[in-house]
């Protein structure tokens, strides 16, 4: 959207009622308010800050400068501690969109000669955006089996975990997921853990491209306040995370002498779970294949406080388990 203040509308605009200015401002989408909103801000700054309207809640974090192919985290830090971008975050902006961290489908990178974490850790501990409830880190959907970084680095997932006390909800949709690496146990979830952000209780991570290690939960148990979880279209995939890669048969084979359900490690409080077209790949295969229905079921079945759930479950199924959980509601889609 290109908006053209001239001296005509100007007169004319500010010469509304502040009801009228506001139904107008109420039409711009919050995404191109921020982006490209500056000029009528400053006309209507007192309008464009009304409690009522969604931009107040609603901000983009660009974590790049302009001009960088990479993430540099001393001139981030500089950004954020600006007075001006302070200012910005105060409530009732509530949600935070990251942006300018994917470039050409994949996720930008950090700079090999950057700070050291105990420098970050100095400029950071003065920094909090304790307005923020929302956090948007997704990214541009992408097909399964490119080749292109889309792993979030782990500073920038620290750094915001630690600057938003009051975080309630995450969003880390078409990302893939660690670990990554043989011997790595550090999630991007397990950063966001009780002690940075206690309140934290709904993460959504839909076509999420990873190993088979985040099924156990481990990472999600540092969120003790988890109770909603969106993953469709989850894969698990063995070649993410070889480590881990043998305990995939738990999960999905019957005749596994261990029989695990999904999330077993955090799964006590989670009361809302979406698992909507889940695929797994076998160790030694290359072929995506449905979550089972046993998987499902057991997972149900092991979820005390569930009250709903999307999946592939089959009718059949849905009728069996409503009759022993009357209390959860079943979804297809």
């Amino acid at each position: 959207m290109e908006m053209i203040i001239t001296a005509a509308n100007k007169e004319g605009l500010l010469g509304l009622p502040h009801d009228c200015r506001r139904n107008i401002l109420s039409y711009i989408c919050p995404t191109e308010l921020y982006a490209s909103y500056a000029a009528t801000s400053r006309l209507c700054h007192a309008d464009s800050l009304d409690a009522q309207l969604p931009q107040t809640k609603f901000g983009e974090f660009h974590v790049t400068g302009r001009g960088e192919t990479e993430i540099n985290m001393e001139s981030l830090l500089e950004r954020i501690s600006h007075a001006s971008f302070l200012n910005a975050w105060q409530s009732p902006r509530s949600h935070m969109k990251i942006v300018s961290h994917e470039r050409d489908g994949a996720v930008v990178t950090t700079k090999v000669d950057d700070l050291t974490f105990e420098e970050m850790q100095v400029q950071a501990s003065s920094l909090s955006f304790g307005s923020i409830t929302s956090l948007d880190l997704s990214v541009s959907h992408c097909k399964h089996g490119g080749e292109l970084n889309r792993v979030l680095p782990r500073g920038i997932t620290w750094l915001l975990s630690t600057m938003m006390p009051n975080l309630v909800e995450l969003d880390l949709s078409n990302l893939h997921g660690g670990p990554i690496k043989e011997g790595d146990s550090i999630s991007e979830l397990a950063l966001f853990n009780a002690t940075n952000c206690p309140n934290l209780s709904k993460v959504v991570w839909n076509n999420r491209i990873g190993g088979g290690y985040f099924l156990r939960g481990r990472d999600l148990k540092t969120l003790t306040n988890l109770r909603e979880l969106w993953a469709d279209n989850l894969l698990c995939d063995w070649r993410y995370d070889k480590l881990f890669a043998p305990l995939l048969s738990q999960f999905f084979d019957e005749n596994s002498i261990i029989q695990r359900f999904f999330f077993f490690a955090c799964n006590e409080k989670l009361e809302r779970v979406s698992l909507l077209g889940g695929r797994y790949v076998k160790i030694g295969s290359n072929d995506a294949i449905k979550f089972p229905q046993m998987s499902l079921i057991r997972f149900v079945r092991n979820t005390p406080q569930l009250r709903w759930f999307r999946s592939d479950l089959a009718e059949e199924n849905v009728r069996m388990l409503s009759e022993e959980r009357p209390e959860i509601t079943f979804v297809a889609s």
